[in-house]
């Protein structure tokens, strides 16, 4: 099977940016994906140039190998105009159709002092 995860770039880091020092050449990008979540991913060096704050894009979730199977979580597509559209609220359409599950903590009751 093949994951991919859609998002939407909140911001961009690059080692060209003025305000970003860089030990290294990559650059990454926050993206709130479908669920609500804020997370800082990898970008694919050939979308480097290409990326840009708004853009919904595609993340590879697929295992990094066999032995290691957390999720490669590298930006690997975007996409565009009413395939962007169509794909973003699709998944946000889902996500608000989801049903929620409150985890029940309960609230120790103070000893009774009569």
């Amino acid at each position: 099977m093949v994951y991919y995860h859609p998002g939407k770039v909140l911001e961009i880091f690059s080692p060209e940016d003025k305000d970003v020092k860089s030990s290294d050449s990559s650059t990454q990008a926050v993206v709130e994906t479908w669920d609500e979540n804020v997370i800082t991913f990898l970008v694919d060096s050939r979308l480097v140039d290409k990326i840009k704050v708004g853009d919904v894009v595609l993340i590879d979730y697929n295992p990094v190998s066999d032995k290691a199977p957390r999720p490669r979580m590298v930006i690997v597509k975007i996409l565009y105009g009413e395939k962007a559209k169509k794909t973003w609220e699709a998944y946000k359409e889902y996500f608000k159709k989801r049903p929620r599950i409150r985890a029940q903590i309960p609230v120790p009751q103070p000893p009774y002092i009569g």
